[in-house]
């Protein structure tokens, strides 16, 4: 019967000699004839008849190489292949149950699957496998977890709006996956909700409301995708969304960063979002994998970076490499960074129509800009769009230092919309700030609105900072060494930008450091020049240009170096004088200094424009005359509300951010100079000098008021009906205020500025507004001061309808009954105070008072204030050069002590194996957010910069991101808790205890088993022998997936507790993981043992026998040679 089995088997005649083999009791080998015959179910039937027989005879059942298992996997593996469901669904039902689910769900019979879960009861396993495998409808319809069930929703509307499926569908599954999330208080799952409801109605509100909660999660991918849908398909005013991009943009490079170089747990957690908002599973620190049935928007950026993508893929998914998935995702970003700013930058913003503000008619029908006087909320729309403008040119400077050069392309068209307009952006928010026509009083009607309307907001400080100072900066590079010395504009260009930009006065400083130390520089270098070639050859030597911009101290210290300064220093201590030292009277003498360099002088560029010497008058005519409002008991100032404006406008610019509003009004009160009627005197004589600086009085080629009217430039510009109502201003505070002889003084002037506006009138018609030419008129014929104010109140009301005040200075005790007035208190002009007045051209007798003396005084002293300058100058240098070391051993302490914890970390990692890498995800805190309690620490303005950017140059600006000035509107952003008492609460300190448990355990127990069983999966995937071998196959295939599976289910549960935090839960729900992880490991092992036993012993024995069978060659059936078979075809 052997030699007939043997010969059967040669013969290839396998189910008879199977049966010989049986009868013999070689069960192994006639195993293996049903196997070579693919008659599985015989097979297995054989194995439990064997087995019953051993069972009925009461021995001992011998192990046999294969089990009835086996052939009843391959046996469904055959009715699989032919398409036999039933049959297939009959053989698996005499498995075990786990065995089943794996082989459905290797075969991507998922229905089945399913079903025979939901059979047994385990419907949510079910749930979980059909989302796994991309069926979220139906695993959204088994699940009974809301968060769950929400998420699978918001994946299948997401993959609907990416193949622009049915729309209505969509809505439907979004209504109720948001209906969901907000049951469940799932705040991302409302962002993408609302996310995808605007991608599809194109619904900037739902798109607005996504942006916001992005960016409160850190959630910066989305933030982004909001941002450009928002920006490229919803209509809807330019200026909603201008006031996102910011922000938005401002993430975008904070992502970009991130994904180069993760340094924080924000950092981290705002990768991981990315990751999985683009459909991005990490695998390991080296590749990525994208799901192929749910891809999400990364697949196209990739196949776009990668034509050959398909030869990567690998069963489910495409593995890609880490590098070329973070390169496809900053070019991506790059993308969305030009795409967004163009759009915004191509657009048209609010704005007060120029013609309107000066007094000429619109002719323009399609002039969009305000022709009325703007409302607050209206100027705070047109300041803020300024800002945010200037704020994304910044970004786009920043966005060339973050991204790599590498994306040379997208750089290319960065430099192209920079180049577009250079600096108009930051000109035209100059402009609008610090005007040439008058000051629009909505801007600064209170501190409040202050605050309201110019504040920027501290997520665009940083860029539209930078913005500015890049600015100014090529603004002096571009200009001659004798402009950057002398031009009052360009250095009060400077002043504005650094102002607006918190950098003031310490970027003003650098840059006259700058200036100074060259001139000195060149100053010295001349001198040894001229005394290498002696004073006896004659020859005349070139000067050095801008000298007449720098001022010597110490003129009569032979000994002295005698260092320059430049000219505008004088100006800036007059400011430091005011609002630091709180001294009016050194502000107003300083500032005479300054002025009368100018005046003196009287050299282009010296010589300020008409916009900004008006400025600078305006500005000491209103605090010089508060300040001698608040001397002068009865005094009554007569001021428009404009001028009002301006006193908190100038207090927001220069005053320190912390200061409580209103600071302005403290200093002149807490003003006490020692002679009274002295200083009263010296204020009035001074106000006096404004006015005859104005008429040119001091310097007959400096006529200020003339000038104004000279071109008509400076009449459609606004400058000459600025300048105008200086005038008027001063003449109606001719009594009680000013000197009396300025009163002919002003008045003399209007015949000669009749005159000329007539003559503009004629070569330019239609160019000079007809409100000038008529207040021009009635003050030519007032015959009281009464008129010109009724002139000048006209005026006012028509240009802005704004109203002429009178004023006087009121401090009310803090327990005054009503409300407390402390500083000018205003109310409508009493015209009937002013008709008592004399005529405007009444000629009084000269007035000698204490201060006439004074010009000569303040010349003598000039050299004086320059000492004073100077070792001002000589200070603030000391003192900031121990700011920098004090931050340089700061800086090297934190080096040192990161230094010291990395390695300690190292030491601990060599005593304490620490989880292989993938396998577990490590919880901690810094000052972003802890990790362990899922806790973010808000980015607010005092936190907003990182400990590295404070010691990189970031210092003055988290120094100007004063909580005061810059606190966040909307609120949502803010967290109660800081760092250092979050980590002092009880709850995260059990928090961090129940983590070390959590991490011991698992560094102990489950992550060896984790390596284990990749190790077994790895040697399976090898073994020869379990893929060829004929019923070995299928059930190799089912242990490696057992182990692939349990390991799976590990690290999903290492997501979950990291997501929820469940630290105090996580030893038992590993323990009861890896309980089954270790025996599917086991059997994996046992059966790789076996198959390498029975492939080293079965095939000797088997070929042994068989060589000593004679070849009986006749009884086997004939074939074709292979080459015949080939030649044929």
């Amino acid at each position: 019967v052997r030699d007939a089995a043997y010969f059967y088997k040669r013969s290839q005649c396998y189910k008879d000699a199977s049966r010989c083999f049986e009868q013999i009791q070689e069960f192994d080998l006639a195993l293996k004839m049903y196997c070579q015959e693919e008659l599985f179910e015989e097979a297995a039937m054989a194995v439990e008849k064997y087995e019953e027989m051993l069972r009925a005879k009461a021995l001992p059942v011998s192990k046999l190489t294969y089990s009835a298992s086996q052939f009843y996997l391959e046996a469904a593996a055959k009715y699989l292949s032919m398409n036999k469901t039933k049959e297939m669904m009959a053989v698996l039902s005499k498995l075990d149950i786990e065995d089943q689910l794996v082989f459905l769900t290797s075969r991507k019979r998922l229905t089945e699957a399913a079903d025979l879960l939901d059979r047994e009861g385990r419907r949510e396993e079910a749930a979980m496998l059909m989302q796994q495998h991309g069926c979220l409808l139906e695993a959204a319809r088994l699940t009974a977890d809301k968060d769950f069930q929400a998420s699978c929703l918001l994946a299948a509307a997401r993959l609907n709006v990416a193949r622009d499926s049915d729309v209505d569908l969509t809505k439907a599954i979004l209504r109720e996956a948001l209906d969901l999330c907000h049951q469940t208080n799932q705040v991302s799952g409302i962002a993408q909700a609302h996310f995808l409801q605007g991608v599809i109605m194109r619904d900037f509100l739902k798109l607005k409301d996504a942006f916001l909660k992005f960016d409160t999660l850190n959630h910066s991918a989305g933030a982004v995708e909001a941002l450009y849908e928002a920006t490229s398909h919803c209509e809807v005013q330019p200026e909603d969304v201008l006031a996102l991009a910011p922000g938005g943009l401002g993430v975008l490079l904070d992502l970009v960063r991130a994904l180069r170089r993760v340094t924080t747990n924000a950092e981290k957690e705002m990768v991981k979002s990315c990751f999985e908002f683009f459909g991005i599973l990490q695998v390991d620190a080296k590749y990525c994998q994208i799901a192929q049935n749910d891809p999400g928007p990364i697949l196209r950026i990739i196949s776009d970076l990668d034509l050959n993508l398909k030869e990567k893929k690998t069963k489910d998914h495409f593995l890609i490499m880490m590098d070329q998935v973070k390169l496809a995702l900053n070019k991506h970003l790059l993308s969305r960074l030009c795409q967004i700013t163009e759009s915004l930058l191509a657009r048209t913003y609010p704005g007060v129509c120029m013609k309107f503000l000066v007094g000429l008619k619109c002719e323009d029908g399609r002039c969009e800009d305000f022709h009325r006087p703007l409302r607050r909320h209206e100027a705070k729309c047109l300041v803020q769009s300024k800002i945010h403008l200037v704020a994304i040119k910044g970004l786009l400077l920043e966005a060339k230092r973050v991204f790599s050069k590498v994306l040379a392309e997208g750089l290319e068209e960065i430099d192209y919309i920079l180049s577009l307009d250079k600096h108009g952006l930051c000109k035209s928010l100059l402009n609008v700030v610090f005007p040439k026509h008058f000051h629009q009083r909505v801007l600064s009607e209170n501190p409040m609105a202050c605050k309201e309307v110019l504040k920027p907001h501290y997520k665009s400080f940083r860029s539209y900072r930078s913005a500015l100072k890049e600015y100014i900066h090529v603004l002096f590079q571009n200009e001659r060494a004798r402009s950057r010395r002398e031009s009052t504009d360009l250095w009060l260009s400077a002043m504005q930008a650094f102002l607006l930009s918190s950098s003031y006065p310490d970027e003003l400083d650098k840059l006259l450091y700058q200036e100074e130390d060259q001139y000195n520089r060149e100053l010295k270098a001349l001198q040894s020049e001229q005394e290498k070639r002696g004073r006896d050859r004659g020859s005349r030597m070139k000067g050095i240009e801008g000298k007449f911009g720098m001022l010597a101290p110490n003129k009569d210290d032979e000994s002295a170096e005698k260092p320059h300064l430049c000219f505008i220093r004088l100006l800036q201590d007059s400011i430091h004088q005011f609002y630091v030292c709180r001294n009016p009277e050194d502000y107003k003498r300083r500032f005479f200094r300054f002025m009368n360099v100018l005046v003196k002088r009287c050299k282009e560029p010296l010589i300020p424009s008409i916009g900004n010497t008006v400025a600078l008058l305006e500005l000491q005519f209103i605090h010089c005359g508060v300040v001698l409002a608040r001397l002068s008991k009865n005094a009554v100032l007569c001021l428009p509300k404009s001028y009002i404006a301006l006193l908190h406008y100038w207090e927001f610019l220069f005053s320190k951010k912390d200061q409580e509003p209103g600071d302005v009004f403290s200093i002149i009160q807490e003003y006490r100079p020692k002679d009274l009627t002295r200083a009263i005197q010296e204020f009035r004589f001074h106000l006096s000098y404004l006015v005859k600086v104005l008429c040119g009085c001091e310097n007959a080629n400096f006529n200020v008021l003339l000038d104004a009217f000279s071109d008509i430039d400076y009449v459609v510009s606004g400058e000459a009906e600025r300048t105008l109502v200086l005038c008027l201003v001063m003449l109606v505070n001719t009594k009680g205020v000013l000197q009396p002889s300025c009163k002919p003084l002003l008045s003399s002037q209007f015949q000669e500025l009749e005159a000329r506006l007539q003559l503009l009138s004629i070569e330019c018609p239609g160019r000079v507004p007809e409100r000038l030419l008529r207040v021009v008129k009635q003050v030519q014929l007032a015959v009281n001061v009464k008129s010109v104010a009724e002139a000048l109140q006209d005026l006012l009301f028509e240009r802005d309808e704004e109203f002429l005040m009178d004023c006087h200075w009121q401090w009310d005790s803090g327990h005054a009954k009503g409300t407390a007035v402390r500083g000018l208190y205003h109310e409508e002009v009493r015209l009937t105070r002013l008709f008592s007045m004399d005529p405007v051209g009444y000629l009084a007798e000269p007035e000698y008072e204490v201060g006439q003396d004074e010009p000569e005084e303040l010349a003598l002293e000039g050299d004086h204030l320059l000492d004073t300058v100077l070792s001002q100058k000589l200070r603030r240098a000391s003192i900031r050069q121990k700011m920098r070391r004090v931050c340089l051993v700061v800086s090297l302490c934190i080096r040192w002590r990161r230094g010291r914890a990395g390695g300690q970390a190292e030491h601990f990692r060599e005593e304490g194996r620490e989880p292989a890498a993938g396998n577990f995800k490590k919880a901690d805190v810094d000052r972003t957010q802890c990790d362990l309690c899922g806790v973010k620490f808000a980015r607010g303005p005092e936190n907003y910069f990182t400990p590295d950017q404070a010691f990189e140059g970031a210092a003055p600006e988290a120094v100007a991101l004063s909580g005061t000035e810059l606190e966040d509107e909307q609120g949502w952003e803010r967290s109660s808790e800081s760092y250092e008492q979050h980590i002092l609460l009880e709850s995260h300190q059990s928090q961090q205890v129940a983590y070390q448990r959590y991490l011991e355990f698992f560094r102990e127990k489950v992550d060896p088993a984790m390596e284990e069983g990749k190790l077994v999966v790895q040697d399976m995937e090898q073994s020869a022998w379990g893929r060829k071998h004929l019923g070995s196959k299928e059930h190799s295939h089912i242990l490696q997936r057992k182990v692939q599976e349990n390991i799976k289910k590990v690290s999903d549960s290492v997501e979950d507790l990291y997501r929820r935090k469940a630290w105090a839960d996580a030893e038992e729900v590993m323990a009861r993981l890896v309980n089954i992880l270790i025996p599917s490991v086991r059997d994996a092992q046992e059966w790789l043992r076996k198959t390498e036993l029975h492939q080293e012993e079965g095939v000797v024995q088997e070929d042994v026998y068989e060589n000593e069978v004679e070849d009986f060659g006749e009884l086997r059936p004939r074939r074709r040679p292979r080459k015949c078979a080939k030649k044929k075809h």
